[in-house]
């Protein structure tokens, strides 16, 4: 597989030691390291997670229109290939697929070795000690979970040498035939409304014998940056991988340059961008090294003005950082917010709900709201205002913001033009088509613990809804509270009830509250 420049050729009638740069690797093991047996653990806390970030974006939106972040070789994880000593070479990253997907990589590198037919993980000369089916199946998996997201894989084979034909009829009939209705196989760029919940096949060779096996990918060797055309897709392609003699900033310029290219493309409907951040020195280089010199340099670079919405498939190493602490978290959680999010809805059975927890700081004729810390000012208040979660201005992205009763009930109007706060009524009639006050809750609740305390039971946001438990702010002394345990909305109406999701169950259901508490606000379509 590319990503190792360590081939050494011991020279015995020298003594010498040559290091050749180049990530086709002929030679199992070339220092004769000892591999170990087990697994290294289980993977570390998730940074940061991005399961259900493609649901807020448009249908209509082409997958080369989206910032896509993707992991060059999926596969070589450190939690699950078993590489001992040889993990500093060969691991691209620190946490298995599953977890990949949870933190919102989309793309993934696969490379499979075909022996007659069954499909192994390969990274170069070294086998990752899983198979095809221990990446298909937590990718499948997570689109059961999470209907409204796509997963590409990006295939080629690699420490084999069947024909392309061959490969591609043992990766078709002993692997995707099973569940074809899953897979996304045609050769055309569709557009995300077209395949969500389904995994994309593309391949990075051309002959498959006549199989639909999607869009073929296929580029010069260490390209520093080229246009591509097959068929009936346009493509460019950075993946300068040979970085021996090459400085990190002439690296980096390439990464950018690809960059910058994806967001001013005339026709992004027509041309998809495939950018690596990955490359390979030396020995004395490990890849966490590498990934050290440049993650943090690029994340900084698209977080400074001016930002690049799509940036393309940017595929990086380590993403989420390493388990080290080497490699910064950062970079595929700023890939995700650079695209453009449609806030525009989701529709719930007649109605169109937010996507999101209201997070505005003005009334709708632009008023400004008063922010209040302070847990005396807070309790002591009989006007409107608001408050970060924890007054934290770094929570509202996620959770939104906090408003007392009196900011909801305004009659500058709080939501934005053409939404409103939501009736009891409406609530009910969201619970009623959810399945009743039992199960609406955990249709409704985003998935996973990266917001919601564990147990988070019968979690599956299968609605859309991405409930975030943001908790409360008392209103008698000001605290924060049950902030991971529950989500609380206010409601309009004579009795303004109080509307909650809590992570030990699945209900939805109502309750009395105080006007001074600040609750999250949900707004509805006019």
């Amino acid at each position: 597989m590319r990503t190792l420049y360590f081939l050494i050729l011991l020279i015995f009638l020298t003594g010498s030691l040559q290091i050749l740069s180049s990530c086709k690797k002929s030679h199992d093991n070339p220092n004769n390291d000892e591999v170990s047996n087990d697994p290294v653990g289980p993977d570390h806390d998730l940074p940061y997670q991005y399961s259900d970030w493609m649901a807020n974006i448009s249908d209509t939106m082409y997958l080369s229109e989206i910032t896509i972040p993707g992991t060059h070789d999926a596969g070589a994880d450190l939690h699950t290939s078993q590489q001992g000593s040889m993990s500093k070479y060969t691991i691209a990253q620190d946490f298995r697929l599953a977890n990949q997907l949870m933190m919102g990589v989309r793309w993934f590198d696969i490379r499979l070795s075909d022996d007659e037919g069954t499909m192994t993980i390969y990274h170069g000369p070294y086998y990752l000690h899983k198979n095809f089916n221990d990446l298909l199946n937590p990718a499948l998996d997570f689109l059961e979970a999470h209907p409204t997201e796509t997963v590409i894989f990006m295939i080629k084979q690699e420490h084999s040498n069947r024909g392309d034909a061959a490969f591609a009829h043992g990766v078709y009939w002993n692997y995707l035939n099973k569940n074809l209705n899953r897979y996304w196989l045609d050769d055309h760029m569709p557009t995300l409304g077209q395949v969500r919940g389904k995994l994309i096949i593309m391949r990075r060779f051309n002959d498959t014998g006549g199989l639909p096996l999607g869009a073929p990918l296929v580029w010069d060797e260490n390209t520093k940056g080229a246009y591509y055309s097959s068929n009936h897709f346009n493509f460019y392609v950075q993946d300068h991988y040979k970085c021996a003699t090459v400085s990190y900033d002439t690296k980096i310029e390439e990464i950018k340059d690809c960059s910058r290219k994806a967001h001013n493309e005339p026709h992004p409907t027509q041309y998809l961008y495939i950018n690596f951040t990955s490359c390979e020195k030396d020995l004395d280089h490990y890849l966490t090294t590498i990934a050290s010199n440049i993650n943090p340099v690029i994340n900084s670079w698209l977080l400074t003005p001016p930002v690049y919405n799509n940036c393309g498939v940017v595929m990086v190493n380590f993403a989420g950082g390493s388990d080290d602490g080497v490699v910064e978290k950062d970079l595929v959680k700023t890939l995700v917010n650079l695209n453009v999010f449609d806030t525009s809805g989701i529709k719930i059975g007649s109605q169109r709900w937010m996507r999101k927890n209201l997070d505005v700081t003005a009334y709708r004729n632009g008023d400004p709201i008063p922010n209040v810390t302070g847990n005396d000012d807070w309790r002591n208040l009989s006007t409107g205002a608001y408050c970060d979660v924890n007054n934290n201005p770094a929570n509202s992205p996620t959770n939104g913001r906090l408003y007392n009763r009196w900011a909801m009930g305004d009659s500058r109007g709080l939501c934005p033009t053409g939404w409103h706060i939501p009736s009891d009524d409406e609530w009910t009639t969201l619970m009623n088509y959810l399945g009743g006050g039992d199960v609406a809750g955990g249709k409704m609740k985003e998935s996973g613990y990266a917001h919601w305390y564990q147990p988070n039971t019968g979690a599956t946001n299968s609605s859309g809804f991405t409930a975030i438990p943001a908790g409360y702010r008392d209103g008698f002394d000001g605290s924060f509270c049950t902030v991971g345990i529950y989500g609380l909305w206010w409601s309009t109406g004579p009795t303004h009830d109080l509307w909650f999701n809590f992570n030990e169950d699945s209900s939805l259901g109502n309750t009395d509250s105080n006007a001074g508490e600040g609750h999250s606000v949900r707004c509805i379509h006019d």
